[in-house]
């Protein structure tokens, strides 16, 4: 049977980040290094520390790796723009609060922390999550501030009150935004999967905000552009109320600006397109979570709400502005290339009248200059029946040569105007067949 080239690695895509068991308190630390589209050197930096221990290297379309270590877990996971380096401990001991060494890096030697930070690539967020026991009696909001080194605290209870989740969403001194989870009844394969939630909650957090800096970046060139197609579009009002309005010079600036406008949208799409991908993913794994109140302290999803929202709404709106900006040039191009057929329509007219009047004009001087060939001829023509006749005997018939001459004339005349009238026939006539089979 032969088998579709794809089929496999579609196939496998649905097991490509597995996730394991974290029985026991744990921690789950976690690099994220935006990598854009090329993550070649990160990748070798990593084979060359796996190779250094003996390990096989990551191949090429190696989507994710999980490697047991001295002590520890490595992860490694490629995405479509940033990769992940993680470590992961788990099996400690703390039936209540947080283990040993919570978010303490020199009691944590066999991590390789420095390894991580060296990374060739932006370090673009790192998470520290630790996982312990039962959570502390009388835990409050400002205990829970110190522990996460925070300005501000957002905590739930989840899957159904088996465990709390604490989030910092900032940045400590060493780097870290702090996670704090006490799991009181969640078992060992479920938890595996509410800290990867958790990390990833906080790693697409702020990927979403991505759009934010860019929608800053090009806001104030959208609003120039705004302007100009503003006052375009007022004169533009102006210029078809003159009958001869003169277009091109705002058909041109209107180009430009056009242009303008795809400029922008080439350079922001991905990434507004991108910003909600991440917002709907970070979306799903908190509806998830199954969150409910916590007493005492604000819910992750009003932290988020209130704090993400407007960033979100901000990216949405440029969005909205940017296509009703192209909407807007598009139907000021379809008025303007409107103007500029009527101003050639009018020009043709006037060209056609002025070649009108100047066909009549040379009608009436081709009609006055056969009545002056007629005459002409005609003169000629007597003239010539004159020395005929003189060589006559026409005094003997009793004829005189006043009267020949005079008697020719009106003969000669006819018989001119019958002959430049068959001539002109000859030449329009094949004209006329000619039109009349067009």
């Amino acid at each position: 049977m032969q088998e579709y080239a794809l089929r496999r690695v579609l196939s496998d895509e649905l097991h490509a980040r597995a996730f394991h068991d974290f029985e026991g308190a744990g921690r789950f630390i976690r690099f994220v290094y935006l990598v854009g589209s090329d993550d070649g050197k990160v990748v070798a930096y990593v084979n060359k520390f796996l190779s250094g221990a003996g390990i096989a290297p990551i191949d090429a379309g190696e989507k994710f790796r999980r490697q047991d270590m001295d002590g520890y877990a490595l992860r490694i996971e490629r995405h479509t723009e940033f990769l992940s380096i993680s470590f992961v401990e788990k099996g400690l001991r703390a039936k209540n609060g947080l283990p040993a060494n919570s978010f303490d890096e020199a009691g944590l030697q066999h991590l390789p922390f420095s390894w991580a930070r060296n990374a060739p690539a932006p370090l673009f967020h790192a998470i520290w999550v630790e996982v312990g026991g039962n959570p502390p009696r009388g835990l409050a909001q400002s205990r829970m501030l110190e522990i996460l080194e925070s300005r501000a605290v957002a905590s739930n209870k989840f899957s159904d009150d088996a465990a709390q989740v604490h989030f910092a969403f900032d940045i400590d001194q060493a780097g870290f935004s702090r996670v704090v989870i006490f799991n009181q009844e969640i078992e060992s394969s479920r938890m595996g999967r509410v800290v990867q939630r958790v990390v990833e909650v906080e790693t697409y957090r702020l990927l979403a905000l991505l759009g934010l800096a860019t929608v800053k970046e090009y806001s104030s060139r959208l609003g120039m552009i705004e302007d100009v197609v503003s006052t375009l579009t007022n004169d533009l009002a102006e210029q078809i109320k003159l009958p001869d309005g003169q277009v091109q010079a705002l058909l041109s600036i209107l180009s430009s600006q056009a242009a303008e406008v795809e400029d922008i949208y080439s350079k922001t799409s991905y990434r507004l397109a991108a910003t909600t991908a991440y917002l709907n993913i970070l979306t799903s794994r908190l509806d998830r979570m199954q969150m409910t109140r916590l007493p005492g302290f604000q819910g992750v999803r009003g932290f988020l709400d209130r704090r993400m929202a407007p960033a979100m709404q901000s990216c949405s709106a440029f969005s909205e502005r940017l296509a009703s900006l192209s909407r807007r040039i598009s139907r000021a191009g379809e008025l303007l290339r409107t103007q500029t057929e009527l101003v050639i329509q009018r020009q043709n007219r006037d060209l056609l009248q002025s070649m009108d009047e100047r066909a009549k004009h040379q009608l009436r001087i081709q009609q006055m200059v056969e009545r002056l060939s007629i005459a002409a001829v005609t003169y000629y023509g007597v003239g010539l029946v004159g020395y005929i006749a003189v060589s006559l005997p026409i005094a003997e018939w009793g004829l005189s040569l006043t009267y020949i001459k005079a008697a020719s004339v009106p003969a000669i005349a006819v018989a001119v105007w019958l002959t430049m009238r068959q001539v002109k026939d000859v030449v329009v006539r094949p004209a006329r067949r000619d039109e009349d089979a067009s």
